[in-house]
């Protein structure tokens, strides 16, 4: 059963309480608001370290830093907008959710359609149902997907650079329709891509002609080039998610991963890595992912304690998976018919 014909019913869901469900899927302004705003302040923090260092070679991990803080939290904030659970009004959730896009140079009407495609067909592999998000491309090369961790990595690996969310934009903003927004995006919608795209390339140019008239890369760097120097600590979250995990398959608990991670990745990252909780319930916001977590663990595979934990599974299975392209890690779950 693939294309239109996929049965959402017929997902696993764990057993929970209806009112402890709805209570869990409340949103909060408070809670998002207080998270924007220390990520504000970290910004603010690191952003002027990179300009008291400008020219030296403390530079190089004052950039690092804010860069690092930069990408991560914009994608995650961008992420949970997307799903309107970040804030409780619709308005905040919107606004936030077209600022962190275009910051993060992730389209927002391309990633409103393929997001929602990847959750509904997760690592499916199928030409009609390709989830673009895991598959595009795979991490099956040892060698590309360590260099996926490195700053400038994205640049250094000629496969990825294919697919990286700038080059999309750049390409949409020409009329060249790229195969992810074929396969997850209504045709009516495609022109909306291609428009915003123009303000996007639009937005870049203006920061590029601040960089001319003050003379200085900072505005360029800064603004336009973080998610290039500052992408370790989003994949090293990130591809904890799903990689080395089966395909093809509807249970959340075998294709997805969670990890318990530190404090600073965890605000960093939005409580993302309690990532097979937030595909079962999408709509449960991520201040709320850690209580789920505890609630449902009994019927949960055991979770990762740490990043280190989680790839010494995830590596072995990238080099395995280089060889035998069948190849996964057989995820055991707790029989919950008992």
């Amino acid at each position: 059963m693939f294309a239109g014909e996929v049965d959402l019913k017929t997902w696993y869901k764990p057993k929970i309480d209806k009112k402890t469900l709805k209570e869990l899927s409340k949103r909060s302004d408070i809670k998002g608001l207080l998270d924007i705003s220390i990520f504000i302040v970290a910004l603010i923090l690191s952003g002027y370290l990179c300009i008291l260092s400008w020219g030296t070679l403390w530079s190089i991990p004052a950039l690092l830093l804010y860069g690092n803080i930069f990408y991560c939290k914009i994608i995650s904030i961008q992420h949970e907008t997307n799903h309107e659970t970040y804030f409780k009004t619709r308005a905040l959730n919107k606004f936030f959710y077209h600022i962190t896009s275009l910051l993060g140079g992730f389209e927002a009407v391309r990633w409103k359609w393929s997001h929602f495609h990847h959750h509904i067909y997760t690592i499916f592999t199928h030409e009609e149902v390709y989830d673009y998000e895991n598959n595009s491309p795979k991490p099956t090369e040892p060698v590309r997907f360590l260099l996926n961790f490195l700053p400038l990595g994205p640049i250094i690996n000629i496969q990825k650079i294919r697919h990286f969310t700038h080059f999309e934009i750049i390409k949409h903003s020409f009329g060249i329709i790229t195969p992810v927004v074929k396969v997850t995006v209504p045709e009516k919608e495609i022109k909306k891509i291609i428009n915003s795209s123009r303000l996007y390339l639009s937005f870049w140019l203006l920061v590029i002609l601040c960089s001319v008239l003050l003379q200085s890369w900072l505005p360029i760097i800064m603004i336009i080039l973080p998610p290039f120097y500052g992408n370790t600590i989003l994949m090293i979250c990130g591809m904890t998610q799903h990689a080395g995990l089966a395909d093809n398959i509807k249970d959340h608990r075998k294709s997805t991963r969670t990890v318990i991670m530190n404090p600073f990745f965890s605000f960093l990252y939005s409580n993302m890595e309690y990532h097979i909780e937030h595909h079962i319930f999408p709509k449960i916001p991520c201040h709320n992912l850690k209580k789920f977590h505890k609630i449902v663990k009994n019927q949960m595979p055991e979770p990762h304690k740490g990043i280190i934990s989680a790839y010494r599974s995830i590596i072995p299975a990238i080099f395995k998976q280089s060889k035998d392209k069948n190849y996964f890690i057989d995820v055991k779950v707790p029989d919950t018919t008992i």
